[in-house]
């Protein structure tokens, strides 16, 4: 892993030094064709065709032209295995029949008796056509016709004369009737005809010539054949290492720093990442530090969000714990956040520069994500759940990391917050391979009843819950008030506890009728259409990521997203006597 992030490390500073030679690779290595089917005929020694010496043409030509690149930037700095070997010897055998370009034809220099049967069948051919050219002037005369190249007429059934005529012709041959034409074609000549049989024996020698220079070249370039895979692995190598930089610098991402156990220094790599998983239950060494995230992004989100003129929020998450647990409001970004987390894990295993400005993580042995969209034919959402959660169960002697999205929300929530408290705590228990579980939920209390970290979407921010409820500070909504602030550490005091949300929101209705959000339809977002809803709340949802104490409610922002999205005002009315209530 290591390694891999060295190499591209180099790319990346070579592109930076030398953009234009570093820019024009790609494309050339677009053109490459896939050598590997003409190699391994080659192989195992088989006469190639055209077709496969074209593809090893164009193999030589994209060599030559990365090799320029390469030279212009400095071969030395290049990783060693993505260094192109050169391939003139190989590009001298093809070059009678690619003449420098990336193609290939059975050349006439390839043997001097192929090149005079050639000349003498193209003698013989245009014989040919001047005989049939006298046959065709002779139809012309008498019908009036054009003759086209083909040799063939069509006369239509109502011309009776015209047919006649052409049927009392020694020169053409009844072909063919359809529902309105009646069609003829020129008979060859006598000395046509042999001239005809004369082509097709010189066919016969042209193609039996040209096999036998696509025989011998093939041997030629048998000894060759380490050269041309040596250069193939090195262009597909170059490829893909580019691919991964050119990613990188289009989302500016960074190395991740992996971290090891302490009992592993001093070892290899592969050793180090051993002793992480490896050993008995109870006996591994632990991991360090599981996973730390920096202003982190998901580059697909980021895409729609600036699509939309929005302004993207990136993610800050530091999760030393076997178990950690993410909360927040509806819409509040609790599944992207776990996809974030998921997908910068995925991309640093796999060698590929991170979407983040710090990266730290132990290497994982499976990466587990349930989202909430996962559904499988013939089971209920809650079944589907239970039965995908048996994947990363049947793993536990593995380091993995698993990403739990509301776990047990298909179910009737006492039983739902069980089930999750549940798991969790097995993996609490049972874990011995230093995995990380991070779980978003709306259950109040689950943090705390494990004692594990509680992470908590601010939501929504405290301007946009005073003028949602035409009040100051927190009012449906738990958002930066039951979270941020004071709160964000020491938890949320009454004014952020579900019941007093409550009480503040049915207080606060009565003066939110006005605003745009809340059903008013200025400007600011049409509150009775979906879209301008979802426009204000992308707007003043703050997705950030906050650690807060185990007793932290969950933020109570659901009537407020409702509100917003444009639910009937009778509805929510109804919603937050309930909530206040109970009735």
């Amino acid at each position: 892993m290591e390694r891999e992030f060295d190499r591209l490390e180099r790319v990346l500073r070579l592109w930076r030094e030398f953009p234009d030679a570093c820019s024009e690779m790609p494309g050339i290595l677009e053109s490459l064709k896939d050598p590997s089917h003409a190699i391994e005929l080659l192989r195992d020694g088989h006469v190639l065709s055209p077709a496969e010496l074209f593809i090893l043409a164009n193999l030589c030509a994209c060599a030559k032209r990365i090799r320029r690149l390469q030279a212009q930037t400095g071969i030395a700095r290049w990783p060693a295995d993505t260094v192109v070997p050169s391939l003139e010897s190989v590009e001298t055998l093809l070059a009678p029949g690619s003449q420098g370009q990336p193609r290939f034809y059975v050349s006439d220099a390839y043997s001097p008796a192929l090149a005079e049967t050639r000349k003498l069948r193209k003698h013989k051919q245009e014989m040919w056509h001047s005989e049939m050219a006298k046959q065709a002037k002779a139809v012309e005369a008498v019908l009036g016709v054009s003759i086209p190249k083909t040799g063939e007429i069509a006369i239509r059934k109502a011309d009776h004369a015209k047919i006649q005529k052409a049927r009392s012709m020694r020169e053409l041959g009844e072909t063919r009737q359809t529902l309105t034409h009646v069609y003829f074609k020129l008979k060859p000549t006598r000395t046509a005809s042999n001239l005809e049989t004369q082509l097709a024996l010189l066919k016969a020698r042209q193609r039996k010539q040209e096999t036998e220079v696509l025989r011998r070249l093939s041997q030629e370039l048998k000894p060759y054949l380490p050269l041309i895979e040596a250069a193939s692995q090195a262009l597909g190598e170059l490829d893909f290492l580019l691919s991964k930089a050119e990613l990188a610098r289009a989302i500016h991402a960074t190395r991740p720093e992996i971290s090891y156990p302490a009992a592993a220094s001093g070892l290899s790599t592969r050793e180090r990442r051993d002793a992480v998983t490896q050993g008995e239950p109870g006996h591994r060494a632990a991991p360090g530090p599981g996973l730390i995230l920096q202003d982190a992004f998901h580059p697909i989100v980021l895409g729609e969000v600036e699509s939309r003129g929005g302004k993207y929020q990136p993610i800050s998450i530091e999760l030393d714990s076997t178990v950690s647990v993410i909360t927040g409001p509806n819409m509040g970004g609790k599944t992207v956040a776990l996809a974030t987390v998921g997908l910068c894990v995925a991309m640093a295993q796999w060698g590929l520069m991170v979407p983040c400005s710090r990266m730290k993580f132990g290497l994982y042995d499976f990466i587990y994500f349930q989202p909430q969209e996962e559904q499988t034919p013939g089971l209920s959402s809650f079944a589907a759940q239970i039965v995908s959660l048996k994947q990363p169960l049947a793993r536990a002697r593995e380091r993995g990391l698993i990403l739990l999205d509301e776990v047990g929300r298909g179910t009737n929530p006492s039983q739902g917050r069980a089930l999750y408290a549940a798991l969790l705590q097995y993996y609490l228990e049972n874990d011995t391979a230093g995995s990380t579980v991070l779980a978003t939920t709306h259950y109040h209390g689950l943090a705390a009843a494990l004692g594990v970290p509680h992470w908590q979407v601010r939501g929504l921010t405290e301007d946009a819950l005073a003028l949602s409820h035409g009040r100051g500070g927190s009012g449906a909504g738990g958002g930066a008030g039951a979270g941020g602030g004071a709160g964000a550490e020491t938890g949320a005091g009454a004014e952020g506890s579900p019941d007093a949300a409550g009480e503040a929101a049915a207080e606060g209705e009565r003066g939110a009728e006005g605003h745009p959000a809340m059903g008013g339809g200025t400007a600011e977002s049409p509150g009775e259409a979906g879209a301008g809803g979802l426009d204000w709340l992308y707007r003043h949802m703050d997705y950030t990521l906050q650690k807060v104490g185990p007793d932290t409610p969950a933020p109570q922002d659901a009537l407020v997203v409702a509100k917003a999205l444009g639910l009937q005002d009778a509805i929510i009315d109804k919603a937050l006597k309930f909530h206040g209530t109970g009735r």
